[in-house]
């Protein structure tokens, strides 16, 4: 959870990413056989193939990359333009995640990903790809002249020293700004130096900065900070130093330990677990050993928080809580609520999945990702208050003095978005507000795919939570880096129909159609307009 002040994506170069245009929303519908279906964007170019339930695109035994071969020209490429990035065991088969180079070079955020069933057989392909062609991939700049820029401007953003941070060496990229605007991509790619920053504790955060190969200038900024051994730290309302960290020998309450007189410790120890249990029980899915993170004298791997704390920036009380990717920090009251804690975590969850960069659609997806699953969690745990009239709302356990954030039934009680078309879709540049509003969207889908409703011309018949969960972290593992709503049109769908092949969830064909249902009310289709 971010507060709507906070982060802002800033562009210093003038290939800043392009302003969002309305699309020809029948360019991007589904062109359907009878065994496959096939997307496209609104320029025509293809953006998936899947098989129908219970049917294959290809034949095989694993290999994905000659599956890729058999298919990449469709997708306007060649298999030589891809390498494996990673192999992710799903239940009923695997995702094999291909990313996208041009003379040897990554193209951030370009990626294909291959769905194969038990058997190795291809199941779906889609992709968020560049246009880009093979170019010469010199940079003019060495990497020791953008060294250190990006760990002095995380430290000062975050009000630390900058000792706090590492700084990993950087690397040479393509950006090609189309891919994170949601727009086909034509080929107008530049050469950067990618500079990734992480924080050694609690107190700060890292990020990305991209700066351009030949000038040196900052092209692009990414924040990385997303507003079962247990370790709880309580601040007591004091501010946390850039070198706190929640080591076992300064917990309030470890894993095992006794019951603390803080109340804030024990919620967030309570809804920890909630949330480990939750992903281990439905996904087979290891919190601690997946996002927890060790400290110094402290080894082993733990799921890390600071309560009642404050942080320099955000004043004293803090009225915040954030992942950074160590671990969280909550201000007084806000590790009360589990869908909180919930969301928090899966923010650690979504960094190790599908990695989605936290700006623009991919960046709405990510907090809506987050909010889906806490609230999962949330409704499936039996603590705090589910009953009807706050059964999707987020943060209906906070404190009156912060209280609700968000609805997911019915985003637009807090202005938020429930379709793409929606008058409250946010086009400003203020990427905190952009993540946070538009994330809105895929809340809307969510509530629908498990309640069901008549929304925006159409009847859905709610699958319930255990289906739609399933079809949701099929998804959490097979959206590119730089997804955006148009690719999740064409994953939730897909996903539920390798669910089907697969036999998993006991989910039907009749399912499936439900889910078309609801990606075609919240019109993810659609490209926003601007």
């Amino acid at each position: 959870m971010h507060t709507r002040l906070g982060l802002v994506l800033r562009f210093t170069s003038v290939l800043a990413v392009a302003v969002l245009v309305a699309a020809n929303p029948a360019a991007a519908d589904p062109k359907a056989g009878d065994d496959v279906t096939t997307y496209s964007d609104s320029a025509g170019r293809v953006t998936a193939i899947v098989a129908a339930p219970g049917k294959t695109l290809r034949t095989g035994t694993g290999d994905a990359t000659a599956h890729l071969k058999a298919y990449a020209r469709r997708f306007g490429l060649n298999a030589k333009h891809f390498v494996v990035e990673r192999v992710t065991a799903l239940p009923g088969g695997t995702a094999v995640r291909f990313q996208q180079q041009a003379a040897g070079v990554p193209v951030l955020g370009a990626q294909m990903i291959a769905v194969l069933d038990d058997s190795g057989s291809l199941l779906s392909l889609h992709g968020n790809l560049s246009a880009a062609a093979a170019k010469d991939a010199k940079p003019g700049k060495k990497a020791g002249d953008v060294r250190g820029l990006a760990q002095q401007a995380f430290a000062a953003e975050a009000q630390i020293a900058a000792a706090a941070l590492e700084e990993a060496e950087p690397q040479l990229a393509w950006f090609d700004p189309a891919i994170w605007a949601g727009t086909p991509s034509k080929g107008q790619v530049r050469l950067v130096w990618s500079v990734k920053v992480e924080p050694t504790s609690l107190a700060g955060w890292g990020g990305e900065i991209l700066f351009d190969a030949f000038s040196g200038a900052e092209v692009l900024k990414l924040s990385h900070k997303h507003e079962i051994s247990r370790a709880i730290c309580d601040a007591n309302t004091t501010y946390v130093s850039s070198s706190s960290i929640c080591l076992a020998k300064n917990a309030s309450r470890i894993e095992g330990g006794a019951v603390s007189t803080v109340a804030d410790v024990n919620y967030a120890y309570d809804y920890f677990g909630a949330t480990s249990t939750y992903y281990q029980t439905n996904f087979g899915y290891d919190l601690t050993a997946n996002i927890g993170s060790t400290g110094k004298g402290d080894n082993v791997k733990r799921l890390r928080a600071i309560v009642r704390a404050c942080v320099a920036g955000y004043g004293c009380p803090m009225q915040n809580a954030f992942w950074n990717g160590k671990g969280m920090t909550f201000g007084p009251g806000f590790a009360s609520a589990d869908d909180v804690i919930g969301h928090e975590l899966s923010h650690g969850v979504t960094e190790h999945t599908s990695g989605l960069t936290y700006s623009s659609q991919s960046g709405a997806i990510n907090e809506s990702l987050s909010d889906i699953f806490g609230e999962f969690t949330d409704l499936t745990d039996g603590l705090g208050n589910d009953s009807a009239g706050v059964r999707w709302d987020m943060g209906e356990d906070l404190p009156a003095s912060i209280g609700v954030i968000r609805s997911m039934s019915d985003p637009t009680r807090f202005s938020d978005p429930d379709k793409v078309s929606s008058s409250y879709w946010y086009t400003g540049t203020n990427n905190s507000a952009y993540v946070h509003i538009n994330s809105g969207v895929g809340n809307k889908a969510a509530f629908l795919m498990v309640d069901g409703g008549t929304f925006n011309g159409q009847t859905i018949t709610g699958l319930g939570l255990a289906k739609a969960a399933q079809i949701w972290w099929r998804a959490q593992n097979t959206l590119t880096s730089s997804a955006t709503y148009n690719e999740l049109n064409t994953v939730l769908p897909a996903s539920c129909r390798a669910l089907v092949t697969a036999g998993i969830g006991g989910l039907t064909s009749a399912d499936c159609t439900q889910v078309d249902k609801v990606v075609l009310a919240t019109e993810m289709h659609l490209t926003p307009a601007a």
